[in-house]
């Protein structure tokens, strides 16, 4: 078949009603606008014709052209039709009924998609049995997705007997048949069934909808292709991949649906971006996150857009596919299309609504243990480091009674900083309508996200706008207008969340012993660790605020006969304000004495940031297919880039009032600064396509860009791709059997460059200006108690640096059989990235930090599987689709540079920052000691890492010795080795990048019911946890948890965690003994949902009502340490936001 297509809370109520106010101008204007474009059209499509005894195609072809109709036929059913037909100023179907006329075929319309089919043949009377043995069987036909809405012209045969009819225009048919037969159901652009009658008198068939391979049209770079014609490696998501989802950001929507995209949710924070994307693996020691493009404009935040605006998603994935986007496609590219308004067929505008509330609740948070197992295993901690106890049993046992609740509390830190949950809810309205040649569509999007952490602190609110209009005038020219306004808003305490600090990992670091508050109402405080709730509620806040708008207008002029000319404007430009205020907080004793303040004096810094991001885009294309074979498309463009970016910011401190956030109060240490940054892209870009009888297909790739990020004179460079396929289903010889199995089979290959000019510096910031050196101010020594500013240079500029380069090659399949049911799409590639920056070394008398080079080089290989299979059995539609990746990273060159070694390692042969450290044999028993009675001393008869007081219950580490044998590079018995060495014992233990990432999707439709699921997962990954997120007393803020209770004695050999030392951390040193199993499978969603019935509904006014309940990340299975979530920041100490776990109930409803 081939189808054809025309191109924090607000602190004042009063301040949320002014907003919302605002908002419904704004929407009400849109709409305005909207209608008034919309009537600027006719209803009917008129179109002007002449055509003598041409080909029934080039008919198709003019519609297409000219109106909004998308046209689908088989090609055996139209070839070598002529016509002839003279038409001017007529309507569309009335020029498609006078063709049609002379073929002897006929056509449905569903929306704006024409299906070409056959005349129905006329009702025969069944002469196979007697007509007394006959039955009547009244029938409806629906279709699977949508059940409410009747199929018209469906073909019901009886198998056998050589009778027939068809549906009518209420998907109704009535047929005299024998109580044993069987019915054929058939439909173009439907899968054919077959039902057995089995004696029934009423029957309801669901048919689902086949797009084959050949109809399926993907987004590619600057355009699109039908899957078909596709040579590239290219993933693609819809909206109802994700639909109902009570996710927050398109980034979310990728985890686990194509293979090869690597997406880790660090947290769950509300209103930030918390998600890490990778697209094949780490490409670079740089940046590695992918080019995102929205409509055509390159570097957009998807992690800010309403998924419910989005139409579907395209990843770019090898050269053939991604290297037209040049310079910045080394990592892979993410296309991101917005949903267009679409027409309905009376006029009357098209009203959807989906909103859902629900609640969040943490996946998984740390168990401490309580205020008298702290107080027992310190002291056991205090002893084996030969130390005396600190609380004696009479503490120990008021701590246990609770007598004391202002200095042996039994608080629980944990359930006083988090709430037990919080509210989440959206709600999204559109309106979409349009008449003639004009369509369009309004969206406004809400989102709230309540936060987890005491004081009300953590919370989010966003609100998307989004207008979108498309009109044709004179039939030539196509106008695309699509504006987006986005206003964001968080609230978080003054001491943000992060890995290693904030109140969070403070919760972890206070003594239960301290109470929140004493009993005379002061914040608790008994020295050494402030507060968590304290600050969280007194401390301060951190609030931030931003707009943004985006603007983009695209127009396409036809010129001729497949040539048009296409341009477009983008623009971006958001402010961003953020206010810190940072407060004292007073801890006042039960007496009433003052006995110690954090955060002094007060502070507030106000930092403002904002954008102007332009695109400018002019391209030619001529598209034609000739002699019924031969199809050519090709084009050749230019655009433009510029981005500027300008930031303030300004500070203060020694604020006589705090609830006034104003700089002008602030009296002392006037700070401000105010960086800026910008850069320019030119480029020269272009492709060819060409493809024989749809069987043999080659593209042709090429980009030259300039960036601003280099020297002139290495400014400007090439890149390309060639890529080719076969496919082998459409040859002469693959008929008979194998064609009713294998619908679609082809080959595929690709090889082509690419670059990637966001390089960074040593210390990991974007450099725009690397080629030159770079001066900065500083404060110097005081001069006469004044402190004196002063310009140094902190960089030394490179003036033949140059882009990051990448090698492609990619080969792979696409399957698809059994009535196009299974298919299967399947890729190996070698990805190499070279002139990696690096900061290699010079000699010492260089001065200055140590300029970056175009030295190193990185290689990722893998393969990628999905496989996917939708049927039905009766009136029940169901589909299953399975991903599976594998990536291997290494480092393939250094350039000459010596590795960084420490507990991440870069060395030539190992992935990229990779775990370096020892190997972990098992925890030290008695036996493995001799013991003198004199000094009281454990001699240890195993190797040992030198001046470590190794005592029973530590850690034995193996000793690896280096052999020449490539197959056992480690010998893991010496006897003649006394000490560990970390020089020579350590090796690479762990990998930060998965290997493996997977994920299942299934859902079932029976009778308005509707059910889905989703599972993901990583395999052979690690992580690590450090501080007092897995450690106990190593020092003085690492509190223990309820696992810790498990801890080596002499009494408890087999142990989960080595024995307690206070303040020592020779046991926590990495090694495979701290290494978590990073591993996981995760019920990502689970979905039940009902569609009302549409005959109750009709009477309305409601065109569709669905409710729905909806989990998120429900069920995790995974041998990390319980305490974390395993996507969870490698080494953090425990300050990270919690990933969530939502239960929402929602509802989506249409009205016409």
């Amino acid at each position: 078949m081939k189808k054809i297509y025309s191109r924090h809370k607000p602190q004042k109520k009063a301040g949320l009603v002014r907003k919302l106010l605002r908002t419904m101008k704004f929407v009400s204007f849109c709409l305005m606008l909207g209608l008034a474009a919309a009537h600027a059209e006719t209803y009917s499509q008129s179109i002007s014709m002449d055509i003598k005894n041409g080909s029934i195609v080039e008919v198709f072809n003019e519609i297409q052209r000219q109106s909004d109709y998308a046209i689908v036929y088989k090609d055996h059913a139209v070839s070598g039709r002529k016509v002839s037909i003279t038409a001017e100023n007529k309507e569309v179907l009335t020029v498609l009924d006078h063709v049609l006329e002379q073929t002897g075929l006929a056509y449905r319309i569903r929306g704006k998609q024409i299906t070409i089919i056959s005349k129905p043949a006329a009702r025969r009377t069944a002469t196979r049995f007697p007509q007394d043995s006959l039955i009547t069987v009244r029938g409806l036909v629906v279709d699977a997705k949508d059940t409410d809405m009747p199929l018209v012209g469906v073909g019901i045969q009886v198998k056998d007997a050589g009778t027939s009819t068809v549906s009518d225009k209420e998907g109704h048919f009535t047929v005299r048949v024998h109580p044993q037969a069987i019915l054929t159901i058939s439909s173009i652009g439907y899968r054919t069934v077959e039902v057995g009658v089995a004696g029934r008198t009423s029957i309801r068939i669901a048919l689902e909808e086949q797009v084959s391979a050949i109809d399926e049209v993907v987004v590619v770079g600057y355009g699109e292709q039908r899957k078909i014609n596709l040579t590239g490696a290219v993933g693609s998501i819809r909206a109802e991949d994700f639909a109902a989802r009570p996710i927050v950001s398109v980034n979310q929507a990728l985890q686990g649906q194509l293979p090869g995209v690597t997406v880790v949710n660090t947290n769950g924070r509300p209103g930030t971006n918390n998600t890490n994307i990778r697209i094949r693996g780490i490409n670079t020691l740089n940046n590695a996150g992918p080019l995102v493009v929205i409509d055509g404009v390159p570097g957009g935040d998807m992690s800010i857009l309403n998924p419910e605006d989005v139409e579907s998603v395209s990843v770019l994935k090898d050269a053939a596919s991604a290297s037209i986007y040049g310079v910045r496609g080394a990592n892979g590219v993410i296309l991101v299309t917005t949903k267009k308004g679409r027409a309905v067929d009376d006029g009357k505008a098209d009203i959807n609504y989906n909103g859902y509330y629900g609640m969040q609740m943490p996946v998984t948070l740390p168990e401490m243990a309580n205020s008298w197992e702290y107080m027992e295993l310190m002291n056991e901690a205090l002893v084996n480091g030969r130390n005396n106890p600190a609380w004696t049993d009479e503490q120990i046992r008021i701590a246990r009674e609770g007598s004391d609740p202002d200095y042996f509390a039994n608080t629980r830190w944990i359930d006083e900083i988090y709430n037990s949950h919080a509210p989440q809810h959206s709600h999204n309205l559109s309106v979409n309508g349009g008449m003639g040649q004009s369509t369009y569509r309004l969206a406004y999007g809400y989102l709230n996200q309540g936060g987890m952490v005491t004081g009300d602190n953590f919370n989010s609110h966003r609100h998307n706008i989004r207008a979108r209009f498309n009109t044709t005038l004179f039939d030539r020219l196509t106008i695309d207008g699509n504006v987006g306004y986005i206003d964001r808003n968080y609230l978080a305490s003054a001491e943000n969340p992060s890995s290693t600090g904030g109140p969070l990992n403070a919760a972890m670091a206070i003594s239960p012993l301290v109470p929140v508050r004493f009993s005379t109402g002061g914040w608790g405080y008994h020295g050494g660790q402030r507060n968590p709730i304290a600050v969280t509620t007194d401390g301060g806040t951190d609030k931030f605020n931003s707009q943004e708008f985006t603007g983009n207008l695209q127009a396409s002029l036809h010129i001729w006969d497949g040539l048009r000319l296409r341009g477009q404007l983008g623009n971006v430009r958001y402010h961003t304000r953020r206010t810190v205020m940072v407060n004292t907080i007073d801890y006042i004793d039960p007496y009433g004495e003052l006995v110690y303040q954090n955060n002094v004096p007060n502070r507030m810094e106000v930092r403002s940031f904002t954008r102007n991001y332009i695109n400018l885009m002019g391209m030619l294309e001529y598209e034609k297919t000739f002699a019924d074979a031969h199809y050519i498309k090709a084009m050749v463009a230019a655009s433009q880039e510029e981005d500027v970016n300008n930031d303030i910011n300004a500070s203060r401190t020694h604020f006589p009032v705090e609830g006034i956030p104003s700089l002008n109060i602030g009296t002392e240490n006037q700070l401000n600064s105010n960086p800026t940054t910008q850069w320019a892209l030119r480029s020269f870009f272009g492709r060819v396509n060409y493809a024989f009888k749809d069987r043999y297909l080659l593209e042709a790739n090429f980009r030259r860009d300039g960036s601003s990020r280099f020297h002139p004179s290495l400014r400007w460079n090439w890149f390309g791709s060639v890529s080719g396929g076969w496919v082998f289903s459409e040859e002469p010889f693959f008929r008979g059997r194998i064609k009713d199995i294998v619908d679609m089979g082809k080959i595929r290959f690709s090889y082509g460059t690419q670059g990637n000019d966001r390089v960074e510096n040593a210390s990991g910031s974007l450099m725009n200006f690397g080629y030159m050196n770079t001066y900065a101010s500083r404060t110097t020594m005081p001069i006469g108690n004044v402190l004196t500013n002063a310009f140094w240079q902190p960089n030394v500029g490179n003036p033949l640096l140059s882009w990051e380069s990448s090698l492609k090659s990619n080969v792979g399949f696409d399957l698809t059989l059994l009535g196009n049911r299974l298919n299967v799409v399947a890729d190996y590639y070698v990805n190499k990235t070279n002139d990696i920056l690096l900061a290699v070394p010079l000699p010492d008398v260089f001065g200055a930090n140590f300029p970056v080079q175009n030295a190193g080089s990185v290689e990722n290989r893998g393969w990628e599987v999905q496989v996917g299979w939708r049927s039905t059995i009766n009136t029940v539609g169901y589909g299953v689709t399975a991903n599976l990746a594998d990536v291997r990273n290494r480092v393939t060159d250094y350039g000459g540079a010596p590795p960084v070694i420490g507990d991440r390692i870069r060395r030539v042969g190992d992935p990229i920052d990779a775990f370096y450290g020892l190997v972990a044999d098992r925890i030290a028993q008695e036996a493995d000691f001799e013991y003198n009675p004199m000094t009281g001393a454990y001699i240890p008869r195993f190797p040992h890492i030198e001046g470590d007081p190794i005592s029973p219950g530590d850690i034995i580490y193996r000793v690896l010795t280096p052999t020449t044998d490539p197959n056992k590079p480690y010998d893991f018995n010496d006897p003649e080795r006394e000490y560990i060495s970390l020089d020579k014992d350590r090796t690479v233990i762990g990998n930060t990048i998965p290997r493996y990432t997977y994920g299942l999707q299934g859902d079932l439709a029976w009778k308005g019911f509707d059910f889905s699921f989703f599972i993901q997962g990583v395999g052979k990954v690690n992580g690590l946890l450090s501080g007092q997120a897995r450690h106990a007393f190593i020092n003085q803020s690492t509190m223990p948890h309820r696992a810790h209770l498990d801890r080596w004695t002499p009494e408890n050999p087999n142990a989960s965690y080595p024995r307690l030392v206070y303040n020592q951390t020779y046991n926590t040193r990495l090694s495979t003994f701290w290494l978590e199993d990073a591993s996981y499978l995760r019920l990502k969603n689970i979905q039940l949902g009902y569609t009302l019935p549409q005959r109750a509904l009709g009477l309305l006014g409601v065109g569709k009502v669905r409710v729905y309940a909806s989990a998120e990340n429900l069920l995790t299975l995974t041998n990390f340490y319980s305490a974390f979530d395993p996507e969870v920041p490698v080494n953090t100490a425990g300050g990270v936001y919690p990933q969530m776990k939502t239960f929402v109930f929602g509802i989506s409803a249409n009205l016409k």
